[in-house]
């Protein structure tokens, strides 16, 4: 005899039992979602028992929602209190009671959380965020399977290893080269991020994959031949890497290149006739910008040996001018 629960997961299918966020293996807890939008994002109350320290900015968490995992990143830590005369009056937090009662309380952090995608119910593809958890929403550490399923892994068939993100040294993280290169792509952060290497490391993979042919204006010779890490130390370009059949190299000024000991292919000569003015025009503007960032280069070069100098020196207060 059929009962009426029976009947309804006939007509709708079975239920999908979800594993609550204390049932998930290997899963912690960081807090609960308590405001936010879906343009600004999402502030998070850190637990009592979350360690702020052990947070970063740049790691990624996942919110569970009632129906929707939403894969987001952590963009900035804080602290709060539910006094403001707190941070006025700070207690005696020497007394072991008193601090007990007080952090995680009355004293807490805070995270501000960006949704970046969305897993729905029995989906397999993450989808654009379109809306937001509700309140109290629990947010946890994004896993290894987390990741691989936003990105990928490297169970699957063309799939690039890139890196790890910050501070999640364990997670592995691969991108499909080929759908990488079918949309317009670019790597940007601040100076000693390793943007280079990661381009060079991209590249390489492009080139290995056989999945697209590259272009690459080599400004600063960071690609083609060789080039230096932060500490001078050398690094194959990819010319070295790979043969002339797959990578080749060539410049507008052989005498420049070869006292730099690197290896060409041919040299690419632009005569008189194929110079438009526009080009001269353009020329010029990039000549200005490489002044530029030689001379913002070599301020900053100067700056270090001068810290350096000064810290060394030990004078009061001169380190502090560099």
């Amino acid at each position: 005899m059929e009962t009426p629960q029976s009947e309804l997961d006939e007509f709708f299918g079975p239920r999908v039992e979800r594993l609550t966020v204390e049932e998930r293996p290997a899963v912690r807890r960081l807090g609960v979602v308590v405001s936010g939008s879906l343009s600004k994002g999402l502030d998070v109350k850190l637990d009592r028992t979350a360690d702020i320290e052990s947070t970063a900015v740049g790691r990624y968490v996942v919110v569970e929602g009632k129906s929707r995992r939403f894969f987001s990143m952590i963009t900035d830590v804080s602290l709060d209190a539910t006094d403001p005369r707190i941070a006025k009056l700070p207690p005696d937090v020497d007394d072991d009671f008193m601090r007990e009662v007080i952090l995680g309380v009355n004293t807490f952090g805070m995270l501000h959380v960006a949704p970046m995608l969305v897993l729905e119910e029995g989906a397999t593809e993450p989808k654009p965020v379109k809306t937001v958890p509700g309140h109290f929403a629990p947010v946890v550490e994004a896993t290894a399977g987390d990741v691989n399923l936003i990105f990928g892994s490297d169970e699957q068939a063309g799939f690039f290893h890139v890196g790890e993100p910050l501070d999640m040294e364990d997670i592995p993280i691969y991108i499909s080269l080929k759908r990488f290169v079918e949309r317009s792509s670019g790597v940007f952060g601040k100076s000693g991020t390793g943007k280079t290497f990661l381009t060079r490391m991209l590249l390489a993979g492009i080139v290995q994959s056989n999945v697209a042919v590259n272009l690459v204006f080599d400004m600063h010779n960071e690609y083609g031949w060789k080039s230096q890490t932060e500490s001078r130390g050398e690094v194959k370009g990819l010319r070295q890497l790979f043969p002339s059949s797959q990578v080749a190299v060539a410049t507008l000024d052989d005498e420049s290149s070869r006292r730099r000991g690197s290896k060409i292919d041919f040299v690419v000569q632009i005569g008189y006739s194929d110079i438009e003015p526009e080009d001269v025009e353009m020329l010029q503007d990039l000549i200005v910008a490489a002044y530029h960032e030689a001379y913002r280069r070599a301020e900053e070069e100067a700056a270090k040996k001068m810290g350096g100098l000064a810290g060394n020196l030990k004078i009061p207060g001169l380190g502090n001018l560099f």
